[in-house]
């Protein structure tokens, strides 16, 4: 980060700060965006993929809501395979199936990654309870902080409070802070008076379309930086939490990370070019389009686990088989990795009938349970399990 980056475009101001480490002292400069605007000034093209946005995620909310009597049932794979993709943009990297199966069986021992993963699971169940009691504030963000560092190596005692050190993104030109890729706002009245106007523009009356709003929010959300970590992964869950507050969504579930993760350069490129240039239109195209294309593949697998769930249904009734496996099936989709004790358990019937219905679900080719064990054996239903979470 070089004050030579930085142009008259640029919403915000460099400001001088001193780093101490040790015994030694660093001089630079750090950024402190300007409040959000009360509009912007889209081109045609960011209005094109705003409205395509639109229209791609209220066609997705339609299947969901039309097709599924609970739409709930969806929420829970779509929030862990969220939670595996944002945690992977940080760095932090865990499979999938190491997530559920130990969210199945708590006795297996948990690698940093997992737990971390599993931790953004609760913070966004946490928040989705919540935020009718607490709207989207820097105590919202808190408490979710709170929640994503608990119990991993990343807990300190700046956990769940907006941090009280100076912090920066570290580029590959260097480890120290005058080679930085980012330096946001240093700790006290600039970083607590940036959050404030943040969060009152989130909830005011500004007249700009709901999704430049939320794009807007999230750079901003950024650029102010205000945890030691975690910013990434807190600011993707509030844009998510926010289609849903301004009832673009139903429920949490679209995927954003899968398209940032897989254009991460991009992603971090295009907000750095907004605090050094002001470039907003290429931010909100880049937003609008991952909206776009996001929607268009939750549909996609929605529309596919509906035809699963279906044909397995239906294959169940040609071979007339009743009770809990009919049950287990119809959930499959919230849970497509099972025990035989989650199954007696959640379904409320004896381990034995558990066991049957497992076994019936076996021989008809709905799940399968790949590891070979007689005992702790954990049961996937390989087909939903790949149409949603990989």
């Amino acid at each position: 980060m070089r004050k030579s980056d930085f142009g008259n475009a640029s919403p915000g101001r460099l400001v001088p700060i001193t780093v101490t480490n040790g015994a030694t002292s660093v001089s630079h400069f750090a950024f402190v965006p300007d409040p959000l605007p009360v509009t912007f000034r889209l081109s045609v093209d960011a209005w094109l993929a705003v409205a395509e946005a639109g229209r791609r995620l209220a066609a997705f909310n339609a299947v969901v809501n039309e097709r599924f009597p609970n739409p709930q049932l969806l929420m829970r794979p779509t929030i862990r395979r969220e939670a595996v993709s944002t945690s992977a943009i940080e760095g932090t990297f865990a499979a999938i199936d190491e997530v559920m199966q130990s969210e199945l069986d708590a006795s297996l021992p948990r690698t940093t990654a997992v737990q971390e993963v599993i931790n953004f699971v609760r913070a966004t169940e946490h928040a989705y309870k919540r935020r009718h009691a607490l709207p989207i504030s820097s105590r919202f963000a808190c408490e979710l902080h709170r929640i994503l560092f608990a119990g991993t190596a990343g807990e300190d005692w700046q956990t769940g409070l907006i941090r009280k050190t100076q912090v920066f993104i570290a580029s590959a030109r260097g480890s120290g802070i005058r080679s930085a890729a980012y330096v946001p706002p240093p700790p006290g009245d600039a970083l607590s008076s940036g959050l404030s106007h943040w969060e009152k523009w989130i909830h005011s009356d500004v007249k700009v379309h709901p999704l430049v709003k939320i794009a807007a929010a999230h750079y901003q959300f950024e650029a102010i930086h205000p945890f030691t970590d975690g910013n990434g992964r807190i600011g993707r869950l509030i844009a998510v939490l926010q289609l849903v507050d301004y009832e673009l969504l139903s429920h949490p579930m679209i995927n954003l990370s899968p398209y940032f993760e897989a254009r991460s350069d991009q992603y971090r490129t295009l907000m750095s070019n907004i605090s050094k240039r002001g470039n907003w239109n290429e931010w909100f195209i880049f937003f609008c389009n991952g909206l776009a294309h996001q929607a268009l593949e939750a549909e996609s697998r929605v529309r596919a686990a509906i035809i699963w769930r279906d044909a397995m249904l239906e294959r169940l009734r040609k071979h007339r088989v009743k009770g809990v496996a009919i049950d287990v099936v119809e959930r499959l989709i919230e849970y497509p990795t099972v025990s035989v004790q989650t199954i007696a358990k959640r379904h409320k019937v004896s381990v034995q009938a558990a066991n049957q219905a497992v076994s019936r679900l076996v021989t008809l080719g709905v799940v399968r349970e790949p590891s070979g064990k007689k005992y702790n054996r954990v049961f996937v239903a390989e087909a939903i399990f790949k149409i949603l979470l990989t």
